[in-house]
């Protein structure tokens, strides 16, 4: 069965990187949904796929971004409701 994470997540390092990070590891688990910065600096992900895969993407992101990060916090809700991504996006390249 597939889920719906909604991800918003506060850390003191660069985005950019994180977001490729991001959207690589998204792809190699089959999840779709979108990646971006918002005015604050925050990164919020919108992703979807099997749960399985969710956890594991999950996993791979609060291991942390960088061994330079002094603050790396997560606020994840889950939600059964799908919004139907096709694609995995994200605000950079």
């Amino acid at each position: 069965m597939k889920k719906r994470a909604h991800i918003h997540m506060h850390s003191d390092v660069d985005g950019v990187g994180f977001r490729f990070l991001v959207k690589q590891k998204a792809h190699s688990l089959g999840l779709k949904g979108q990646c971006k910065q918002n005015e604050e600096k925050e990164i919020i992900i919108d992703i979807e796929g099997t749960a399985n895969s969710l956890e594991e993407f999950l996993h791979y992101i609060q291991k942390g971004v960088s061994p330079l990060t002094r603050k790396n916090s997560f606020e994840i809700e889950f939600f059964d409701e799908l919004k139907g991504y096709t694609t995995m996006e994200s605000d950079i390249v």
